[in-house]
């Protein structure tokens, strides 16, 4: 049963919470997920939840990625640790991964998530296991003499003039003398049998598997079977001599044991599949016969690139093993007779013999097709987003067109009619007294007259329309010069031309929410704004010399207000095509470089 991992998530945005966990979902990852947003409930959890895995955000309001990840190396140091965030330069990434974090993810690429999760668990599954192995060797080391002495059966270590230097207990009784005249004193062929000598003749050493017979002192003769092993880096050889029946039964438990090895390998739900030095396939399991629809006799012998879609991308790849020695994660797709497709990641490595000569590949495959389709759907689910952020802004801006015109044709007219008749009544009321409150209410009037045109042209500019994107940016700043008292220093592209009218209607309502933004919290006396047209995308940057502020705070921004802020434009020209990078420290000022193409296309991806 597959083990459901226990996931802590240190991450203050509940939404950014909800979008990891059902990114895991997706993946097809058992888990349990335990959500902590400050320092205090993560100490909790891992106190607590005894994570398998930790997902954290880089940067908290009240607390930090980093400072999470010392924590966890001090607290549960063999737990993988994976960065997941909204924004991290290279020198950043790498320099977390100095400090032990696992992996990194952006929040811009969820889709990594899973097989960044997958990874690190099989990592640290990996690592224990190596721990146990270099344990076990250090344990050997010990237990050497020990399982010399006790193997069950007969063991000598002879030099390279086959003088016995070491002898078991096995051995002794086998020869019937004690260790004191054997060990240095006796060589191999004082204790074969006579008519046993004259085929040894001429043979400096052993051949491997060599039967023979042995006397002992008692003149009891022992049927023997001879087998050979060099001890490394030396000239020593270790002699095991098995009783031939002892050898039968040993045998028929390898023959036993080849079999339970075939059908583990045939059980395996991956690919495995061996290759020769000449690129034809030696040997396939069950699951490499279903997933090609041929069988094991019939794949044998064939050229194993003839079965993938991409035959020169197979035996690039199988030539790489040869270079590197292995290969990871290599992508490829099968193609079963039916025409059927299964996509695959392969690892491999060279297959050796006893010898350690190298004979081929030894590759294993997992299947991820479904991967695949999960990601295709997530593609698809965002074309339809960037379709529907388009249809959302268009309705929008006519929306904003119909308000304008009911305000110029209802209360626009009102108020001009309502003027008209004010200053009739004026030429009338010259000897009632009325003169000064009747001025006074010409002067509301006038003033909820361009009080109405200055809402009319905020919501829907015509120029916009008219004239296109750059000169109604240029009246925009014209306006917030005359009524702020501000510095702005507009530089503009004459080859922009007109962008498409979704492109436009976005962009001006980024730039006029940029300004606005500036006016309000940034206390600037200057603005300086820069269009360029960069092959077919437009770049726009707004920078000011104000306070500047925190970008950690920008989410809490946002969970604050609920105007067309710097995480909506930067999200709203992601779902179009287009990039958002804002770059701001408190009392420095801000820059913000809105980026995206001049023709909205709907095969246009997220970056």
């Amino acid at each position: 049963m597959e083990k459901v991992l226990r996931i802590l998530i240190l991450e203050d945005v509940p939404t950014d919470a909800e979008l990891i966990e059902f990114e895991l979902g997706e993946a097809g990852i058992s888990f349990t997920a335990r959500c902590a947003e400050d320092k205090v409930s993560y100490l909790m959890a891992l106190d607590e939840f005894s994570p398998d895995i930790i997902l954290s955000d880089y940067s908290l309001p009240s607390f930090d990625g980093i400072s999470a990840l010392k924590i966890a190396g001090e607290k549960c140091p063999d737990v993988p640790f994976v960065f997941v965030s909204g924004a991290l330069g290279e020198e950043t990434a790498v320099e977390l991964l100095k400090q032990g974090a696992t992996d990194y993810v952006l929040k811009s690429r969820l889709f990594r998530l899973g097989p960044a999760v997958s990874r690190a668990i099989q990592e640290v599954k990996e690592r224990k296991e190596r721990v146990r192995c270099e344990t076990e060797l250090k344990e050997s080391e010990v237990r050497y003499r020990a399982i010399f002495e006790n193997t069950g059966t007969a063991t000598i270590i002879v030099d390279d003039d086959m003088r016995v230097i070491m002898a078991n207990k096995q051995f002794l009784l086998l020869s019937g003398l004690s260790r004191d005249e054997i060990e240095g004193k006796k060589r191999l062929k004082d204790f074969i049998h006579k008519d046993d000598l004259s085929s040894l003749n001429g043979c400096r050493e052993l051949p491997k598997g060599l039967e023979f017979r042995i006397v002992g002192r008692q003149g009891d003769i022992f049927h023997v079977l001879a087998n050979i092993a060099w001890i490394p880096s030396t000239t020593r050889k270790v002699l095991s001599l098995l009783d031939v029946t002892k050898l039968k039964k040993t045998e028929k438990e390898k023959r036993e044991a080849s079999l339970y090895a075939k059908s583990l390998i045939d059980a395996s739900l991956d690919l495995l599949m061996t290759i020769n030095a000449d690129g034809k396939i030696m040997d396939v399991n069950r699951a490499t016969e279903s997933v090609t629809g041929l069988t094991r006799e019939a794949l044998i012998g064939s050229d194993f690139a003839n079965h993938f879609t991409e035959p020169k991308k197979a035996r690039k790849g199988y030539l790489e093993v040869f270079s590197k020695g292995f290969i990871r994660d290599y992508p490829l797709a099968i193609q079963h007779v039916s025409g059927q497709l299964t996509e695959v990641l392969y690892d491999a490595s060279l297959y050796r013999n006893e010898a350690g000569e190298i004979q081929g590949v030894f590759a294993a495959a997992r299947d991820i097709t479904e991967r695949v389709m999960a990601e295709k759907k997530i593609l698809a689910s965002n074309e339809m987003l960037r379709s529907m952020t388009s249809k959302l802004l268009m309705t929008e801006e006519r929306e904003q067109r119909r308000i304008a015109a009911e305000l110029h044709d209802n209360i626009g007219q009102t108020l001009a009619l309502a003027k008209i008749k004010l200053d009739s009544l004026l030429n009338q009321a010259c000897a009632s007294g009325l003169m000064e409150p009747l001025r006074e209410i010409r002067e509301m009037i006038n003033l909820s007259i361009g009080q109405t045109r200055s809402l009319m042209g905020e919501i829907n500019p015509s120029i916009l329309n008219e004239l296109g994107l750059t000169e109604a940016i240029k009246g925009l700043c014209e306006k917030i010069r005359d009524r702020e008292g501000l510095r702005i220093i507009l530089e503009d592209d004459p080859n922009i031309g007109r962008p498409d009218e979704q492109v436009q209607f976005l962009l001006f309502r980024a730039i006029r929410e940029l300004l606005m933004n500036i006016v309000k919290h940034a206390h600037a006396k200057r603005i300086w704004i820069k269009l360029k047209k960069i092959g077919e995308n437009l770049k726009i940057s707004v920078k000011d010399d104000g306070v500047g502020f925190d970008l950690a705070s920008v989410d809490h921004i946002k969970i604050q207000t609920s105007g067309f802020g710097l995480l909506s434009i930067r999200e709203s020209l992601n779902h179009m095509g287009g990039l958002c990078e804002i770059d701001t420290k408190r009392g420095k000022g801000t820059s913000v470089v809105l980026s995206m193409p001049l023709k909205w296309r709907k095969s246009t991806r997220n970056r």
